[in-house]
């Protein structure tokens, strides 16, 4: 007998505190709310409305979101919110630096992941682009509280004040603030790129992949539009604090009345200068401009006809002052013209600067302009003037050179009385 009491002892206890287990639960208020709700939300731990949830990492806080209503479930590993109706990011420092809004949320409390849905708007306050909020409109974001990373991987829309863009992915990095972009187009204004002219022109930008930090900011495959000026570039770095970028391999650009090609280019865009330099395997085609043709009858002269026909160069380097309008160029410079009749007409110099204002190039150094078969010129300074019907030469300090012609063998003319 007494095997089977203890037996029955074990199970009377083993129901007491089963009981007691229950009848704390029925003092939960949440589960004596629970009894209430509607049928759909029975599988709920927790339904409620127009909360504030903060989520932390350690001691520091990441964000804060307001809802209409929030649902966690039994078993707590989603948590669902309908209506985000603001949410507020804060950086390493505790310092708000975006907010979004949203229609629907699902928190996976033990991923710490968000997905929010339901037309999300993003507002990025502090980033390269300009001085007022970016905002981002998607189909939705995932927010990866451990990596401290917003992602959104479908076609994503950017507004800021001084444009407008397209990317296929977004990632943002809450604790650094870099804003990674890829396969992307942008429209922005002049002003974003520091000209100071009253008239705003819009400018066309295409890349592979960029990552946007306010320190330094990367590029990878560059198209740039500027009106009917082209620019491409296999990498560019900016760095806005220093009002300082790089550009590198394969540089092209392309307008009208120029081609250019180089290897490196760097550009100082702050307040009290703005210059450009391109190094590394210069080459310049200088484009031919549409003439009118001769009046009938009249000859055309050698300057409208070297206007027919471009001009391909190489130097060394070429500095350009964007803000005066000068370019300087600097060593080993050649071109070369292609003239008619399959002549050749061949500049070499040491330095040259190009006005644009004035429409005016000085040649220094070592000048010399030679056409084979007809002359060779040697000078130290060369000043040529570019404006259109007003084209001269200026040889202030001097030449020498040497003037080629054929004597053609004619019959001597009898005089006309027959004597000679």
């Amino acid at each position: 007998m007494r095997p089977l009491l203890q037996f029955s002892l074990l199970i009377l206890t083993v129901l007491t505190l089963l009981w007691g287990v229950e009848l704390l639960r029925r003092q939960d208020p949440f589960l004596r709310t629970l009894s209430s709700v509607p049928h759909e939300l029975q599988n709920l731990e927790l339904y409620l409305e127009r909360p504030t949830l903060t989520l932390r990492g350690g001691e520091r806080i990441l964000a804060t979101l307001q809802f209409d209503a929030l649902e966690i479930e039994r078993n707590r590993v989603h948590w669902r919110a309908k209506n985000l109706r603001q949410a507020t990011i804060f950086d390493g420092q505790g310092k708000p630096i975006g907010a979004a809004r949203a229609d629907e949320l699902l928190y996976n409390y033990p991923a710490r992941r968000l997905h929010i849905a339901g037309d999300p708007t993003l507002t990025i306050r502090r980033h390269p682009l300009g001085d007022t909020p970016l905002t981002v409109q998607t189909a939705w974001l995932n927010w990866d509280l451990r990596k401290q990373q917003i992602v959104a991987e479908r076609p994503t829309r950017l507004r800021w004040s001084d444009g407008q863009g397209e990317i296929q992915t977004l990632r943002w990095d809450t604790a650094s603030g870099a804003i990674e972009l890829e396969r992307g187009a942008f429209r922005v204004s002049a002003s974003l790129l520091q000209d100071p002219t009253p008239t705003k022109r819009e400018v066309d930008i295409h890349w592979d992949s960029a990552t946007l930090r306010s320190n330094h900011s990367e590029v990878k495959g560059l198209h740039l539009k500027d009106g009917d000026t082209f620019m491409t570039a296999e990498r560019a770095d900016v760095y806005d604090r220093k009002r300082y970028a790089l550009a590198s391999g394969k540089l092209r650009l392309e307008d009208p009345r120029i081609d250019l090609e180089g290897a490196k280019l760097e550009i100082w865009y702050g307040e009290k200068q703005k210059r450009a330099l391109l190094q590394n395997g210069v080459r310049m085609r200088i484009k031919p401009r549409e003439t009118q043709p001769p009046p009938e009858g009249e000859a055309e002269s050698e300057v409208e006809q070297a206007k027919r026909y471009p001009v391909d160069a190489t130097c060394n380097e070429i500095e350009y002052f964007y803000r005066r309008k000068v370019a300087y160029l600097r060593g080993n410079i050649k071109a070369v013209q292609q003239l008619p009749e399959g002549r050749t007409r061949t500049l070499l110099a040491d330095e040259a600067e190009y006005d644009q204002k004035a429409e005016r190039l000085i040649l220094k150094g070592k000048v010399i302009l030679e056409e084979p078969d007809r002359m060779r010129i040697e000078t130290a300074l060369a000043i040529v003037s570019l404006k259109e019907g007003e084209e001269t030469v200026e040889l202030s300090q001097g030449a020498s050179g040497v003037f080629y012609y054929t004597e053609e063998d004619e019959e001597e003319a009898s005089p006309p009385n027959g004597n000679r």
